[in-house]
């Protein structure tokens, strides 16, 4: 048996390095519906079901199982997973507010997409491998912003989970005017996944621009001005402030606060040119803050029209009656622009965070289950409190607390690339963070499964000792 152990390996390497190239790049095509929601199982799904498989035979064959259990960290996801579970028992028992299919699906779900940190932590077995495996996700980074480019300027087809029409794995094209999505879901997993990108990268540039490596400090540099280009075609306000945040973090981490004054020039930039970003800020102001906008008002014999927000032109302030079918309600904004920003934030306030509220009054402790709040809540810490209430979501803050704690030791003890790309790591996290308070990142799969291979990649450097 023991002979056997470094096929696994092998395998289990090649299988992560299959799921890292593959889960962010193939679009999400359906391949099982599940009655009662629109989201289904996916080919992505099969591969990780059978990567895990894999690792449980090769950990059971290793004898690494009680090594495993015995560490805090995976002893804090099993707390988080166990409340999980008790709190889709009692959604379905208690307060009657989940669907045993539906609960258990949205709890498998969440230990599929956690459990990447312990797999990869596991598998990465030499420095080497895990420079194969970064390596491979630079060149998935590459691609995905070629596929998002492609989408404005070449036609290339899209496919998007936004709503259940379009979940239903229908190709369709993203108009000039309209939100790039690349191989993702929709634009906020674009952008999000961008920021991860451009905050690591932002510390490793220094990193090899130190060591005078000059194709690496150019490839680097290249993929974080092309990220922060689609980034501002994604129209991603918060997203653009959680990278703004994060990069500057990389940048104190990485001991080099004087190019700070760079990255202010080059969001002055972003945000002055004129573009949909643009103009998604300065409504924000003037209706989220000022709380002044053109309102429309029906007028008598007139009828009500049907305005398709997501595919609203970005080139000026237009208002809706330049379009046919505008659905606009008595009191909101004219402007498309200023109509989008004030519905987002309005559904926010008034139906997803206040849904939230009312779960974690109905049962603090546990909440009312997966899937009990529906496919969005867009606030991480408010979705957490309403599903699994305040056990479950200290369980969920004591692996966030758990994880972060080992990178800053892997930062403060390791030098070189570790200790350089730990401080990116530190401040993807914490751009992360920043996202999940207005969009639902933990629970995305394509975003929050690089998450957590990028977190367990990093412990596993930390693990493998100071040697370059």
């Amino acid at each position: 048996m023991q002979k056997l152990l470094p096929i696994f390996e092998n395998v289990l390497f090649w299988a992560g390095m299959t799921l890292v190239m593959f889960i962010p790049l193939f679009m999400k095509f359906p391949l099982v519906k599940v009655g009662g929601t629109f989201v289904s199982v996916r080919t992505e799904d099969v591969l990780i079901f059978l990567t895990y498989l894999v690792w449980g035979i090769y950990l059971l064959l290793s004898g690494s199982i009680r090594r495993l259990l015995k560490d805090k960290l995976n002893q804090a996801f099993l707390l988080f997973f166990a409340l999980g579970g008790l709190s889709v028992f009692s959604g379905i028992f208690l307060t009657h507010t989940v669907s045993a299919h539906l609960g258990i699906l949205h709890l498998a779900r969440r230990i599929e997409i956690f459990l990447f940190l312990p797999l990869f932590a596991s598998i990465v077995k030499t420095k080497r491998r895990a420079y194969v495996l970064l390596g491979a996700l630079s060149i998935v980074v590459l691609l995905a912003n070629f596929y998002a480019l492609g989408q404005r300027f070449l036609r290339f087809p899209a496919v998007s989970t936004t709503n259940s029409e379009l979940a239903q794995g229908i190709i369709y094209y993203i108009q000039p005017f309209g939100r790039i999505i690349s191989t993702f879901a929709g634009h906020y997993d674009l952008a999000v996944f961008l920021v991860m990108v451009m905050t690591i990268s932002s510390s490793l540039i220094f990193y090899f621009w130190k060591k005078r490596q000059v194709a690496y400090t150019v490839w680097l540099g290249a993929l974080i001005l092309v990220s922060g280009l689609v980034l501002v075609m994604t129209a991603a306000r918060l997203s653009f402030v959680a990278a703004f945040l994060g990069v500057i973090l990389a940048i104190i981490l990485a001991g080099r606060k004087k190019f700070i004054l760079l990255v202010f020039v080059l969001a002055a930039l972003a945000l002055v040119y004129p573009s949909h970003l643009r103009e998604r800020f300065v409504s924000t102001f003037t209706v989220n803050i000022l709380k002044s906008w053109q309102m429309y008002f029906v007028k008598t014999g007139t009828s009500k029209n049907k305005l398709n927000i997501p595919t609203l032109p970005s080139a000026g302030r237009s208002s809706v009656s330049e379009f046919l079918s505008p659905d606009i309600a008595p009191g909101e904004p004219v402007d498309v622009t200023d109509l989008g920003v004030f519905r987002s934030f309005e559904i926010r306030v008034r139906a997803e965070w206040p849904r939230a509220i009312r779960a974690f009054v109905k049962n603090p402790l546990l909440g009312t289950g997966y899937s009990s709040l529906g496919l969005a809540i867009d606030n991480d810490i408010l979705r957490s409190l309403g599903e699994v209430g305040i056990l479950g979501t200290f369980a969920f803050f004591l692996v966030i607390y758990e994880a972060v704690k080992r990178l800053i030791i892997i930062y403060r003890s390791q030098s070189g690339f570790v200790r350089y790309f730990a401080a990116g790591v530190i401040a993807m996290v914490f751009a992360f963070i920043v996202n999940s308070l207005f969009i639902d990142v933990f629970e995305a799969s394509k975003t929050g499964s690089l998450f957590w291979m990028i977190l367990g990649i990093t412990l596993a450097l930390g693990k493998l000792g100071k040697n370059e």
